[in-house]
């Protein structure tokens, strides 16, 4: 056995372990998920084949389509603010300011916190007598109803998402703002160019695949929310919160009906399938350039 045979074998005995444990908790429930859609099973009483049944009910169920456009709703309008606002950071920190590793490391702070935890500490803030409905009634006059209106409290679980994830993509933009080569900005200063000529000839186009990346894995990030939708609304009011993990959770865990949420877990898993594989190719692409 020639000796790179023998550290590969080496290294793939030091892998083992990992490799178990994630066909035990990742790949076999990913299995069962898809081999009991097609079973009604409710845990207790013995499973019984329903074939394509809960996908047909899946298609034809509003409570389902619900979900999946108020996830969609939450994700998209999430990374929008989140990239802009980490984009818009990382350029202020580029730049030479007082206290820059404090800001930089009490921004990236919420991103290392549980969102358990963070949901706890925002539902108390969203009160009606908490900090922010107190600080909104007594500037601006206004009681909001930050958790119990059907059209606020998606944009409330929308600003969570936000506080929480953009120290993270801050960083990735900041990354990403070193790569460039600064003999770009000085050959364009040479020229007379202003700082908005930069940013928009330079800045943004030489970070084209910075954006796609955060982009599409920010998708993926925020499309499986679940802990602050469960801690703070319970999908609530009138389901405008209830995105699509916490609609499978109740689905299996308070109405047992184990099969379709297994149903609606293969959507939940195809979905994020493709968001990857776009992911895959970008990365494809971005090492052969």
């Amino acid at each position: 056995m020639k000796y790179n045979e023998k550290i590969q074998k080496k290294g793939f005995y030091f892998v083992l372990p990992t490799l178990i444990i994630y066909g035990i908790f990742l790949i076999y429930p990913m299995l069962s998920a898809f081999h009991y859609s097609f079973y009604k099973w409710n845990m207790i009483s013995e499973s019984k084949y329903v074939g394509l049944k809960h996908y047909i009910r899946m298609f034809g169920d509003r409570r389902f389509w619900n979900s999946y456009l108020t996830t969609f709703h939450f994700t998209f309008i999430s990374i929008f603010i989140i990239i802009i606002l980490s984009f818009l950071l990382a350029l202020l920190f580029q730049e030479k300011i007082m206290l820059k590793n404090i800001f930089q490391s009490s921004i990236f702070v919420p991103v290392i916190l549980t969102m358990v935890a963070i949901a706890v500490v925002w539902q108390f803030m969203f009160q009606s007598t908490g900090v922010l409905s107190n600080i909104f009634l007594d500037i601006f006059g206004i009681n909001i109803k930050w958790l119990t209106s059907k059209s606020v409290a998606p944009y409330s679980m929308i600003l969570v998402n936000v506080w929480k994830i953009t120290g993270y993509y801050m960083i990735i933009f900041i990354a990403g703002l070193l790569n460039i080569p600064s003999i770009y900005y000085e050959a364009a200063k040479v020229d007379g160019t202003s700082y908005l000529q930069r940013l928009f000839y330079i800045t943004i186009p030489l970070m084209k695949n910075t954006f796609i990346l955060a982009f599409v894995s920010g998708v993926i990030f925020s499309f499986a929310a679940f802990p602050q939708q469960y801690v703070m609304t319970e999908g609530g009011p009138a389901r405008s919160t209830e995105v699509l993990a916490l609609l499978i959770y109740k689905q299996a865990f308070e109405f047992t009906k184990f099969g379709y949420s297994s149903a609606i877990s293969v959507a939940f898993f195809l979905t994020l399938l493709v968001f990857s594989l776009i992911q895959f190719r970008i990365f494809q692409s971005e090492s052969n350039y």
